[in-house]
């Protein structure tokens, strides 16, 4: 792989520059933090009685550790720049939002010990990203200090895992969260190995680098010191298995080859302007059905041993790590809250409890809870935490107290009124004749809610469940389902919801690409089976009160999804 300094930017960086944020509104306090980051603004909140935990909100995301601050702060520096990056790349193929809500990323000092309730973690996991109705959540471990790059560095070789690992990550439920791209199975792998290695200084990137060694396996192959097992013909249709392969197996050694073909493909893709063109093309053949490799034939040209061979041609003379000037980078706008000790001790809890967990696992979760919040009735991230768990797996008349009146206290909380909303939901569902009234009082929270943060999908598609729970849905409420799949594309229980409610709506084209998106989605089989019988239902034709019917029994399991990093990278 050849190293390059470029003094120029790729033409589609050039064509959609974005600036920061630029601060507004009445003046807050501000300092500069000492110490590695780049010397951005940052407003601090102080608390007595601290933790080692804070939250850092940017731009794009929100952060929880109990890590180094200067460290998490050069993460979030370099995540909001990939954040920059990844729209350029996504742009066409993402829909035009006015607002996305913001994940919630996890950086942990070391390796945890896990609340029990958040189910069996990979023995070697370096990182986790969770997809639900209650919220999307990246989890990476600390593997060191993430140190700041310079312009004279930014091509040396480093090992700095932590920041490779978060930009894997990130770059991964990126392109889940704002598109509808799940395959094929290469295009997934090679996409994340391709951004996950990119690095940024504050005018510069480095582009083009593998994020891992499985590039360095192809080289060795190449070299004749080891063995292939894959053609390029392979690797486009190649479907590798979810379970963990025994190390140094020949499952192993095969998967290792096909990320670094993965990495390949992808390079090449992006390269230039008119491959770009192609894989937009390419994408849109193989979402409608056409087979990977033959799609990949028709569009780029290559097959068979011309591929491979082009591929062979395409890593020894043009392969490369790009230095290329990107003035307009950002930096990110950092709001940081040290927590106090005791909410510092409901972190992990909180974060659990919006992983949606089993309602044994929740069981349990409340019952801890229970205890651990008695000790701290004055803390407001004790008693949310709490309510939460009471509206989900316990007596939610028990949390309405509490929200009533944490909502006269703080009434532009989104979060509140929503807990609020989920909480009367709960009662209707036994009510018997009080269940219009609350189901009423429900949707006015949840409507609120919904005002104070439109983009929130789990309020969109609590109001479409409490819609769900009337006589008769109309129109707009299946516009709520529809709202919230796309305000959160990386939900499976959103999806499967907005696809039957375009069945109901008698849209047919948006019905098929809602389940094909699913079907497509080889990190969720029991998803992608789900929504391939459906399809079958649907070319017989189904009346609407069945697809009602489904939508009333999906409502009381929504899936999510669930994806562990491990540390063979």
């Amino acid at each position: 792989m050849q190293m390059t300094t470029a003094q120029y930017a790729f033409s589609l960086l050039l064509a959609a520059a974005l600036m920061p944020a630029g601060a507004s509104g009445s003046e807050l306090q501000k300092v500069v933090v000492k110490g590695k980051q780049d010397p951005s603004t940052v407003v601090v909140k102080g608390v007595r009685d601290p933790s080692a935990w804070f939250r850092i909100e940017s731009q794009h995301m929100i952060v929880y550790s109990d890590d180094d601050p200067d460290d998490v702060i050069e993460l979030v520096n370099n995540l909001e720049r990939l954040d920059y990056l990844l729209r350029l790349y996504l742009k066409p193929f993402m829909d035009e939002q006015e607002a996305m809500p913001k994940p919630t990323l996890y950086f942990l000092k070391g390796r945890v010990s896990w609340p029990p309730e958040i189910g069996e973690e990979m023995p070697f996991a370096i990182g986790m990203a969770n997809s639900c109705v209650s919220a999307t959540q990246v989890f990476i471990y600390s593997a060191g200090k993430s140190w700041k790059l310079q312009n004279s560095s930014l091509l040396h070789a480093e090992d700095d895992y932590t920041l490779m690992h978060s930009l894997w990550l990130y770059s991964e439920n990126f392109l889940r969260r704002h598109t509808r791209i799940r395959g094929p199975a290469w295009f997934m792998t090679g996409f994340v190995a391709y951004f996950g290695g990119v690095r940024f200084t504050d005018t510069q990137m480095a582009i083009g680098r593998d994020a891992g060694t499985s590039y360095n396996w192809l080289q060795a192959i190449d070299e004749g010191r080891a063995g292939g097992r894959l053609s390029f013909d392979d690797v486009l249709d190649f479907k590798p298995t979810s379970k963990p392969v025994a190390y140094q197996s020949a499952e192993y050694y095969e998967r290792w080859e096909f990320m670094g073909r993965a990495f390949n493909l992808m390079h090449y893709m992006l390269s230039s302007e008119e491959n770009r063109g192609r894989m937009a093309k390419y994408l849109d053949a193989v979402n409608n059905g056409a087979d990977s490799g033959a799609a990949f034939a028709e569009i780029f040209g290559l097959a068979g041993r011309d591929l491979d061979a082009a591929m062979w041609r395409y890593r020894r003379m043009s392969l490369q790590i790009l230095q290329v000037d990107v003035p307009t980078l950002p930096r990110a706008d950092i709001d940081f809250t040290r927590l106090s000790r005791i909410e510092g001790e409901f972190v992990l809890d909180n974060a659990v409890l919006k992983t949606c967990p089993a309602p044994t696992q929740g069981g349990k979760l409340l019952a801890r809870l229970t205890v651990a919040a008695a000790t701290a009735p004055a803390v407001d991230f004790a008693q949310t935490a709490l309510s939460r768990a009471q509206v989900e797996w316990g007596d939610p008349r028990a949390a309405i107290g509490y929200l009533s009146r944490a909502v006269d206290n703080d009434p532009y909380n989104p979060e509140l009124h929503y807990l609020l909303g989920g909480a009367y939901a709960k009662l209707a569902e036994n009510a018997g004749a009080k269940k219009p009234d609350l189901l009423a009082l429900a949707q006015a929270s949840l409507m609120q809610a919904s005002v104070l943060a439109p983009e929130a999908p789990e309020t969109s598609y609590a109001l479409f469940r409490v819609a769900l729970m009337g006589t008769a849905p109309a129109e707009k409420d299946m516009g709520k389902a529809i709202t919230a799949w796309r305000h959160g594309y990386d939900v499976p229980a959103y999806a499967r919801m907005a696809a039957l409610a375009y069945a109901w709506l008698g849209d047919a084209a948006d019905s098929y690409q809602a389940f094909n998106t699913l079907v497509r989605d080889n990190g969720n089989p029991e998803s992608a089976a789900w929504a391939a019988s459906w399809l079958a239902r649907l070319e017989r034709g189904v009346p609407r009160d069945e697809l009602l019917t489904a939508m009333r029994r999906e409502n009381s399991a929504p899936p999510g999804f669930r994806a562990w990093m491990d540390g063979g990278r």
